[in-house]
């Protein structure tokens, strides 16, 4: 049974706390305070006291708050010993600084979703990749000229093939490509045919090329178009590092070059084709010419910014690495204003709000440029091979860069800090060593995606959308968390290799183990003792934690000095022992723990192999329980003393179980497990199955999905084994109330009757993968704790209320939450019951409101006569009673005292009426129905059917011959269907091959005679064929 009391956002109930003293100090209060613990400690070795503390913090601060004092008190005095000094204060400030330092950039880093193929039409590589406006759309072209139009989901729309009007398509070669921007369906493109062509993509004519600039000196590489209300521009940079801009005073290009613009004077004649010697000459009186040749090589980029009123290009040479061109009044050359950097530049881009050029450079860095100021503000490195693409995010401060080698780097331009390193998304090819742009690239920053090509492929990958006042508790997403009984303590690990201790009172972070296992991924981790933690990582070693000093006493390693799959981590009986890479179990021993060895090789278990696939979980339960589950659903018992099985399950052949999987994810129910009737061990995995088994019988005897369409789940259960809380790979979370659910009770027989237990709460969690989940109790409180990769660590109540986030600015009181106890099935039974009959309710008066308006009619005359209930006849109906019949009575709804009734005497004694709706329908006797007429035309068939009428119709016109006749008229001949010539040419074919068939062949007078007696029928099928 679900319930409706779902939480859809899990901080939408959140409980908040209480700001911290130390966010209120300044220098003053910080100088202050330093003099006041050197007074208190002058003279002795001791450190202060709380007392002292108190006095001087309310002394010099003014707090008056004392329950801030002893919570920031007790933060500083970490280990407990009652006296803290200078030192201990100023650390605890420095965590904190750190810690909201970390914060701010993980807010900044960029989530992305999975990189998409697209499937592409293009042969060739695509030159480049724009934005059509109105309708929002893009727009890519190839290398061969094929251009190809894609709407929002990049589904193609259309497609185009460019045709040149100097070269064959077979050699055309386009370089690149610029949209109108006032003018969404019109392109310019350039190719190697020293031509510019403008096309209209919504051209209704033959051909969509609007017009061709050609005879251009050199071959252009790049475009750019700008346009406002009064004017446009059209630049491109050449082979030769020349710039050249065409001004227009009109803002539509291709009405510049109609004969209408001409001058008087022009002899041109009236063609698409515009030769660039006629533009300089002045032929066309609304475009004006102005160049400059600014670079000793290759024009790689060219862009106009309007803000600096320049044409922006760039070079691969070290000299005029990067040039401003600035067009002057009346002038055809523009000044210059250079850039040098060593080796020169691939790529720039301008953002006009940050008023900064960054460059990408041949020798693997990306600067940053003030266009006023000759010497780089600040240069972004970490780039391994030379930078073809940057692009400015303005709305995030962030700069995108792509290197040769297909790697992707996003920094904050602010803090000129990477923040983000992508590899893997492109594929690697031959072009990284030959090609100077590898990709096309393009950032749709409204949509916040990424569209990109890799030779003729293409892709793209969208942001994730930011969550707005989002804690997140780790940089990276969370792999383990733990809850720490002894300590009041929660330990996470995420895939950024850091550990993690918190506060659960408060949500407070306490400790930190930063780089853990270097690089790798956390992937497990188990507390011993009050003061021992356990991490497992991808790497292929356990190390052992000292949680007072963070400090590692031992490395355990179960791969060897190899990278495995550590999945789980448990410590039985002064053993440590590893899973999940192998089917075997991999143990160490006390002997070699307690040795004075920093590195650790594991030991052989001493049962034999078991598992026929990789272990992927296992639980203990002192003194002799230890379970263990593999890939292929085998579950094996095992004697920790002797190591050896004591019994083994197996799904495949279990013919209860509906549906075989993988097995994830163990618990071991500790209150059942002396009842050997009782299902004390609980298995999940894929498909969302949880089952119940009795390791008693080796049977399995009970399953229920708790999560459907989901590819996992993980589970928890609390110490009394009555709740069990279970997860999923979309964020969501439910508690199951498991009492009298297969535990040997009395009451078993009653709850087998339903296929899975009660369900208590149903409510997401979070926005992604939940990757562990714990329940904690600490006194009266039941509290939830839930990893996930979404990077936050949360805290429920047991009915799905979040209490907070860890690391979040305001901390929470436990002790001050009202406590949510686990309920019992019966409140949860009698909660949903009432919900159901509160909605059936509801349904009810709506229907009787709405029976009440078309019936309430005092004047309806109608007649009680026998009404059929036609609902409980039906098989909806009778369900609905049965189910109804087994709910306890409730006052039942009163019929309607308005409605008519027909006299005294159908009026019951209780005074309610009998009828129902259908009485008001008024019910009278047909009128008796005579006998019919005899018809006219029967009576006086003379009138109708008169010898007159006969004989005037028998002289109308004569009916059509019959087919027969038709057929015996018409003489069809068959060679009225072929041409004479054809027949002739025929018959004198036929008549040499009959000719001299006839002399080579000597046979009886009748051959012959039939032979000639069929000679016509034989020469009409050929001549059927040939005409055919």
């Amino acid at each position: 049974m679900a319930s409706n009391n779902n939480s859809k956002d899990g901080t939408s109930s959140q409980i908040k706390g209480h700001a911290k003293l130390e966010d209120g100090l300044n220098i003053r209060d910080l100088l202050d305070l330093k003099e006041a613990f050197m007074d208190i400690t002058r003279g002795r070795t001791e450190k202060i006291s709380y007392s002292e503390f108190k006095e001087a913090c309310q002394t010099i601060l003014g707090a008056s708050n004392e329950e801030q004092l002893k919570e920031l008190y007790l933060q500083i005095d970490v280990a407990g010993e009652g006296h803290i000094d200078w030192d201990m204060f100023c650390s605890h400030l420095l965590r904190q600084f750190y810690e909201k330092d970390d914060k701010m950039k993980a807010t900044k880093v960029p989530q992305w979703q999975r990189h998409r193929p697209i499937y592409s039409p293009h042969k060739e590589t695509v030159q480049h990749i724009d934005i059509l406006q109105n309708p929002k759309r893009y727009i890519t072209i190839s290398k061969e000229g094929l251009i190809a139009i894609w709407d929002l989901r990049m589904k193609m729309t259309s497609s185009l093939k460019v045709e040149s009007g100097l070269i064959k398509s077979r050699n055309l070669w386009i370089t690149s490509m610029t949209v109108l921007g006032n003018m969404s369906h019109k392109i310019a493109i350039a190719s190697t045919s020293k031509e510019i062509m403008i096309y209209d993509l919504q051209s209704k004519k033959g051909t969509a090329c609007a017009c061709r600039i050609q005879g251009l000196p050199y071959a252009p590489l790049t475009l750019d178009y700008w346009s406002n209300t009064r004017e446009s521009i059209l630049c491109y940079g050449d082979v030769h590092g020349n710039v050249t801009a065409f001004l227009f005073d009109r803002t539509d290009p291709t009405s510049l070059f109609d004969s209408a613009s001409r001058q008087s004077d022009s002899s041109e004649d009236d063609s698409n084709d515009i030769q660039y010697e006629n533009i300089l000459n002045g032929y066309y009186e609304h475009v004006k010419v102005v160049t400059h040749r600014g670079h000793s090589g290759w024009t790689r980029k060219v862009k106009y910014a309007h803000h600096l009123d320049s044409i922006i290009s760039c070079s691969t040479t070290s000299t005029n690495s990067l040039v401003l061109g600035m067009k002057e009044k009346n002038k055809t050359q523009m000044k210059t204003t250079s850039f040098n950097v060593p080796q020169g530049v691939n790529c720039f881009d301008y953002n006009p709000q940050m008023n900064i050029i960054a460059t990408g450079d041949v020798d693997h860095m990306v600067r940053l440029w003030n266009p006023y100021v000759k010497k780089p503000v600040g240069v972004l490195g970490g780039h391994m091979m030379s930078v073809t693409h940057v692009i400015l995010n303005g709305s995030r401060g962030q700069l995108i860069s792509l290197t040769m080698d297909k790697t992707f780097r996003i920094f904050d331009v602010q803090r000129q800090a990477c923040l983000q390193r992508l590899t893997g998304i492109l594929p690697k090819g031959p072009d990284v060593l030959y090609s100077p742009v590898p990709v096309s690239l393009l950032f749709d920053e409204p949509k916040n995606r990424l569209v990109m090509s890799s030779n003729n492929m293409l892709s793209i990958m969208d942001m994730k959308p930011e969550m707005k006042d989002r804690t997140l508790s780790h940089e990276k997403p969370i792999t383990c968390t733990k809850y720490i009984g002894r300590t009041k303590q929660v330990a996470s690990a995420c895939q950024g290799s850091t550990i993690t201790l918190w506060n659960i009172d408060t949500g407070q972070k306490l400790k930190q183990i930063q780089n853990a296992h270097g690089e790798s991924e956390i992937t497990a981790i188990i507390i011993d003792l009050p003061s021992k933690l356990l991490s497992g990582s991808s790497d292929g070693t356990i190390k052992i934690w000292d949680i007072n000093t963070t400090a590692c006493h031992r490395i355990l390693q179960p791969g060897r000095d190899g990278p495995v799959d550590i999945l789980q981590v448990l410590c039985i009986k002064r053993r440590v022992i590893a899973v999940g890479w192998s089917s075997d179990i991999c143990v160490f021993r006390d002997k070699q723990l307690m040795s004075s060895d920093f590195t650790i090789l594991p030991d052989a278990w001493s049962g034999r192999r078991e598992h026929s696939d990789d272990i992927l979980c296992a639980v203990y339960k002192a003194p002799n329980y230890l379970a263990t589950g593999s890939a292929n659903g085998e579950i094996v018992l095992w004697n920790p003393n002797s190591e050896n099985k004591v019994v083994k399950l197996d799904s495949r052949s279990n013919k209860v179980l509906k549906t075989q999987c993988t097995v994830e994810h163990m618990l071991l129910l500790e209150r059942r497990l002396d009842n050997p009737a009782a299902a004390a061990l609980v298995t999940c995995g894929q498909n969302g199955w949880v089952r119940f088994w009795n390791i008693s019988n080796a049977t399995c005897q009970g399953e229920f999905v708790a999560h459907s369409n989901v590819d996992s789940i993980i589970m928890a259960v609390n110490s009394h084994n009555t709740a069990l809380v279970t997860a999923d790979t979309s964020g969501e979370m439910k508690t199951w109330l498991i009492t009298g659910y297969h535990d040997g009770s009395e009451d078993t027989e009653n709850m087998e009757e339903r296929e899975k237990p009660v369900l208590y709460r149903t409510w997401q969690g979070h926005s992604e993968c939940i990757t562990e989940v714990d329940i904690c109790e600490k006194g009266s409180h039941v509290v939830i704790v839930s990893a996930s990769s979404d990077c936050s660590l949360k805290l429920w109540t047991i009915d799905g209320m979040c209490i907070g986030t860890f690391g979040q600015d305001e901390h929470w009181k436990l002790e001050s939450i009202e406590a949510h106890p686990i309920p019992t099935i019966e409140e949860v039974l009698e909660e949903h019951e009432m919900m159901i009959e509160s909605e059936i309710s509801d349904e009810e008066e709506t229907d009787d409101d709405s029976e009440e308006e078309i019936y309430n009619d005092d004047s309806a005359d109608f007649d009680p006569g026998y009404t059929y209930k036609t609902w409980n006849a039906t098989i909806l109906g009778k369900s609905y009673a049965n189910e109804r019949s087994k709910k306890r009575p409730r006052k039942q709804p009163q019929t309607y005292s308005k409605l008519p009734q027909v006299g005294a005497e159908q009026q019951p004694i209780s005074g309610i009426s009998l009828g129902g709706p259908s009485q008001v329908l008024k019910i009278t006797d047909l009128d008796k129905i005579g006998l019919p007429e005899r018809p006219d035309f029967i009576a006086n068939p003379h009138k109708y059917f008169s010898d007159g009428f006969t004989e005037t119709k028998s002289k109308g016109t004569k009916l059509p011959v019959l087919f027969s006749d038709i057929k015996q008229s018409i003489k069809f001949d068959e060679k009225a269907l072929f041409p004479r010539q054809m027949l002739e040419s025929s018959k004198d074919t036929s008549t040499k091959s009959l000719t001299k068939h006839t002399k080579s062949t000597k046979g009886s007078s009748s051959t012959r005679a039939s032979s000639s007696s069929n000679k016509t029928p034989s020469i009409l099928p050929r001549i059927r064929a040939t005409a055919f």
